[in-house]
């Protein structure tokens, strides 16, 4: 099973942002918007959604199955 967590923290322009980001995934995160990840960020909600280097994303949408 995956895992994700949030993490709020300040961001750069001084407003609160939640990061999503993956548990154990293959390389660290930086909570910024400049993480390797290039995250998506909902400027409405605050919310920058990280993308795994495990490609974990693609067995939640059941695009990948497990070999």
């Amino acid at each position: 099973m995956t895992q994700w967590q949030n993490i709020t923290g300040e961001a750069e322009d001084g407003r609160l942002v939640t990061h999503v980001v993956p548990v154990d995934d293959l390389r660290e995160h930086s909570l910024t918007a400049k993480c390797w990840c290039a995250p998506d960020l909902d400027e409405w909600y605050r919310v920058a959604t990280h993308h795994s280097a495990d490609n974990r994303e693609a067995f939640e949408r059941g695009e990948r199955k497990a070999s």
